[in-house]
């Protein structure tokens, strides 16, 4: 797989009046769904009835309401966060799976791999979103593809605030397989990456990544107790997405230009034939 990235910022794609109920992946032709939020008034709301006491006086009853009240707060605020993207436990190894890249990034894609290639997350605290994008490349560069698979890593600046939770960022990866023939080819399997930098967990936790495949609702942690232990996988979901948008598009042009044994005639030509008949 050669591996083409670009860091610079491009348009959002993201919808600008859909994060307060659900979040969702926008591309030039579709959108995608992403992950579902936790409505805000409801979290409101919740936390609202821990009735919480300040206990500005030392008053021990105070006080044991309000352990109680910040218990039912963080019940509150765990139950609405399912996927656990914001509360997770806390990632022991940063490193991820002890395998070889499949490519190396610096270096022509026969080259042998390193074997000392290990990636670790950012944590909360040294959140920088330009070294997190960094970071998916390397990820995504240990993937184990088709061969011929070309990825272009585009990034997207503009982070999103969850209510009483934190930020939310995106990364978008599109994988094709060119030719010498066509070197753009139409048929673009996309997959997105979904930062969330946590303002409740400490800051020494790493920030967490999930990503998912264009058409497909599954949602993969990058990192935690919920990764997937593999980095063969995603190769049947990419060429699943290629394979099905190269069958559209070569019906599409069966439908318009024929096949080569029955090509159809353009209107052009059929004009032609009517100039000439009548003649």
């Amino acid at each position: 797989m050669d591996m083409e990235t670009d860091a610079s910022d491009v348009p959002s794609s993201i919808d600008e009046n859909s994060i307060s109920d659900e979040l969702e992946m926008i591309s030039t032709q579709e959108a995608i769904n992403v992950v579902s939020v936790y409505n805000k008034s409801k979290l409101v709301e919740s936390i609202a009835k821990c009735q919480k006491p300040l206990c500005e006086d030392a008053d021990f009853e105070c006080v044991m309401n309000m352990v109680n009240g910040t218990i039912c707060e963080a019940v509150s605020i765990i139950e609405s966060d399912p996927r656990g993207l914001f509360c997770y436990k806390y990632v022991k190894n940063l490193n991820i799976f002890d395998v070889e890249p499949t490519i190396n990034l610096t270096e022509p894609a026969d080259s042998s791999p390193s074997s000392d290639f290990l990636l670790c997350w950012q944590t909360i605290d040294q959140f920088e979103y330009g070294n997190v994008v960094a970071m998916i490349r390397h990820y995504i560069g240990l993937w184990q593809v088709s061969p011929q698979t070309k990825c272009v890593v585009l990034s997207n600046r503009r982070g999103r605030e969850v209510a009483l939770k934190g930020q939310i960022y995106f990364v978008d990866a599109h994988f094709s397989r060119p030719s010498q023939t066509c070197t753009n080819p139409l048929a673009v399997a996309k997959v997105r990456f979904i930062i969330t930098v946590s303002r409740i967990l400490p800051k020494h936790y790493p920030v967490m990544i999930t990503y998912r495949f264009e058409g497909y609702r599954t949602l993969y942690y990058a990192l935690g107790e919920r990764a997937v232990n593999s980095n063969s996988f995603q190769r049947l979901y990419i060429d699943t997405i290629l394979h099905s948008k190269l069958s559209f598009y070569a019906e599409i042009c069966v439908c318009r230009h024929g096949t080569v044994d029955k090509p159809k005639e353009s209107d052009e030509s059929r004009k032609r034939q009517k100039s000439c008949s009548s003649l």
